[in-house]
């Protein structure tokens, strides 16, 4: 199945993909379904529940928060973490809002809004459910959503039937026929996915959607550059202070890409708006890698940046359509790293088959990597493992381009990553709820 660029790099707020921009789509889909079966002028009232890591984790990460500003209409591409708290406190205040900014309804988030945690439901949990109620408090509209990550979600009929994969003139489903693809009709990567992504929207969609992303990446890496202060967890930014080191002692080029995945980290964690690359948690390795080469080529930045994304593109869709989604971090960081790596070997005329290569080295050292949050919050070890994760990828695509004829088997270890995350308890998939966040070692 194809998995469209748009799909893997969406702008949003942080400092989760799934914990914050998933709970938002699914309450903006939630008043779009009600409407558009004719049932919004009957509601009365709306409640939610959130199940499994929303109900464990919402409170770190903006949960509630979220949806209360997707019930409002608001999008995620023009929200951070001052504009869904601020949607928070005008319902709280009033003790309700507008559904999709049209329809007055009650609603108190300190009441209507339930975690459960007593029990979880599918896709590890990672669910809410909204009830719609008429003026005699009979419920009219019932619907359960799945946050499934990268900003992804699912109705509960979806979940059960699976919708079919776009259409697309290219279609592939492993690494070796992408590349047998590219051979026969003489396109390079990034090319053959812009034909593909030019089947699913026109041209100037393509090329505008991933201009904004590019320039959303950058201004978020500037503004982690310079902001000081503390994040919500407690620790204090580095990266601003980082980065005046780097450039006073001429730091090599994989400790500038740490900086800067660690710029992007932090702004993520203190609930930013970043892009996903493939999530908000793991946006590091692919916005810090553009913005490496932006420094060395600034000239040809607008003009190739669209090929630097739809080559990490085409990695990121092949790992998550071969099942690497909710494997453990290193379905996140590793395949963050991953796409940085082929990105950057694309830009710096790498062949086909070496981006494919440079994508395999920088996922390779994440296999078997879990997600181990400290205290529930995005911040550590994410950050820490976003700027690693950065470095890793510069030097699998530096070494990737001098290798004349490089051995791709990045199928081989997609399978690996895949049966490595099956294999793994889902506690250690997810959010902190094992590992170093209940085992604290005693110093």
């Amino acid at each position: 199945m194809y998995v469209s660029a748009f799909e893997l790099y969406r702008i949003g707020p942080g400092p989760s993909s799934t914990y914050t921009v998933g709970p938002q789509r699914a309450a903006l889909r939630f008043v779009h379904d009600v409407a558009a079966d004719g049932l919004l002028p009957s509601v009365h009232r709306v409640e939610a529940e959130l199940y499994g890591g929303l109900a464990f984790h919402g409170r770190e990460h903006a949960s509630r928060d979220a949806i209360v500003a997707g019930l409002s209409g608001q999008l995620p591409e023009r929200c951070d973490a001052a504009a869904l708290a601020l949607c928070r406190q005008r319902a709280e205040a009033e003790a309700g809002l507008a559904l999709d900014g049209r329809h007055r309804v009650r609603f108190d988030p300190s009441r209507d809004l339930r975690q459960v945690v007593n029990h979880s439901l599918a896709f590890d949990g990672n669910a809410v459910r909204f009830l719609a109620r008429d003026m005699r408090g009979d419920v009219v509209a019932s619907r359960l959503y799945f946050s499934t990550g990268g900003g992804a979600i699912l109705a509960e009929g979806d979940a059960a039937g699976g919708a079919p994969g776009p259409r697309v003139p290219y279609a592939y489903a492993s690494a070796m026929q992408l590349l047998e693809l590219c051979h026969v009709h003489g396109k390079r990567v990034c090319d053959l996915v812009r034909a593909n992504e030019c089947a699913l929207f026109s041209p100037g969609e393509v090329r505008a959607g991933l201009l904004r992303v590019a320039q959303a990446m950058r201004a978020a890496v500037e503004r982690g550059l310079t902001t000081e202060g503390h994040l919500p967890g407690g620790r204090r930014r580095t990266a601003p202070s980082w980065n005046d080191a780097s450039r006073a002692t001429s730091a090599m080029p994989a400790q500038v890409c740490a900086v800067y995945a660690t710029a992007l980290g932090e702004e993520n964690a203190a609930g930013s708006q970043v892009v996903s690359a493939p999530s908000a948690g793991a946006s590091g390795p692919v916005g810090a890698l553009m913005q490496l080469w932006r420094d060395s080529a600034p000239e040809k930045y607008e003009e190739r940046a669209a090929d630097f994304l739809l080559a990490g593109a085409a990695v990121g869709g092949l790992l998550r359509a071969a099942g690497v989604r909710q494997v453990g971090c290193q379905g996140e960081v590793g395949v963050a790293a991953a796409m940085a790596a082929a990105g950057y070997a694309a830009v710096h005329h790498g062949s086909n088959a070496q981006v494919l290569h440079a994508a395999e080295r920088a996922l390779e050292p994440h296999l078997g990597l879990a997600c181990d949050l400290a205290s529930g919050r995005i911040e550590s070890p994410c950050i820490e493992r976003g700027a690693q994760a950065a470095a890793r990828a510069f030097h699998a695509a530096v070494a990737a381009v001098r290798l004349p004829n490089p051995r791709v088997g990045l199928d081989v270890l997609t399978r690996s990553v895949v049966e490595s995350g099956r294999s793994m308890a889902g506690r250690y998939k997810t959010a902190s709820i094992g590992g170093v966040a209940v085992n604290v070692v005693e110093c």
